[in-house]
């Protein structure tokens, strides 16, 4: 999975429920509490709007900013039942 654009507004798309799973996956393959993460998801429509708001080139900024490593975690833990 590259994380562009489009796959920002594929993971907007899914249900609430899916959504928190995604994020806590992600959080979880950087070594984060996934629980924790989830618990700090107050607004999900909110966080989809802006989301779906960034460009590109926002969110290869982000994507650097991350770094490869964490990078590469992120997109294994989104692309394990990717269906949602």
């Amino acid at each position: 999975m590259q994380i562009n654009k489009k796959s920002v507004e594929k993971l907007c798309s899914l249900p609430d429920d899916a959504l928190k799973e995604k994020i806590r996956a992600a959080a979880v393959a950087c070594g984060a509490d996934g629980d924790a993460a989830v618990s700090k998801l107050t607004d999900l429509p909110a966080l989809k709007r802006r989301l779906s708001s960034l460009s590109d080139a926002q969110i290869k900024a982000i994507c650097q900013a991350v770094g490869e490593d964490k990078l590469n975690k992120i997109k294994r833990s989104l692309d394990d039942g990717s269906d949602g």
